[in-house]
């Protein structure tokens, strides 16, 4: 095997090791939202899809609830600023007390879920340390499983 194939072949086991995506929370602003996706029993990962500017210091998470037949089902919090263990088309920049960031990115956090079925998805995205200023573009919640 070619070393470009071998890399092509990593490559893909890396994507497909992340999970498939069972649905998305669009957010553009701090608050709250909801989906309802149907999920199986075991592990629930979290990715942001986010695009954001800020000036300063800042801390951001997301509180993720998810509910089956109208009880709580698992929680997480999630800091799509912090490090994150996977990346695609990430884009991050550091100068100064200016930063940027873009991309897709699997946030270090997850639930566990024990049984299968439909399951509505909760989350707040909220600033706990709030920058000097702040442009917020999107910062979608991603569920993969």
């Amino acid at each position: 095997m070619s070393t470009r194939s071998a890399l092509v072949v990593a490559l893909l086991l890396a994507v497909t090791a992340c999970g498939k995506e069972a649905g998305r929370v669009r957010l553009a602003a701090e608050g709250s939202g909801a989906v309802e996706v149907t999920l199986d029993s075991g592990e629930v990962a979290f990715w942001t899809d986010l695009d954001i500017t800020y000036e300063g210091d800042a801390t951001l998470v997301y509180r993720i609830e998810m509910f089956q037949n109208g009880s709580k089902a698992g929680t997480a919090e999630c800091n799509p600023l912090g490090q994150l263990p996977a990346k695609t088309g990430w884009v991050e920049t550091n100068v100064g007390s200016s930063h940027s960031r873009r991309g897709s990115g699997k946030m270090d956090c997850t639930a566990k879920l024990v049984t299968a079925g439909p399951t509505i998805v909760k989350t707040t995205l909220a600033f706990g340390k709030r920058p000097t200023s702040v442009t917020l573009k999107k910062a979608d919640l991603v569920i993969k499983q």
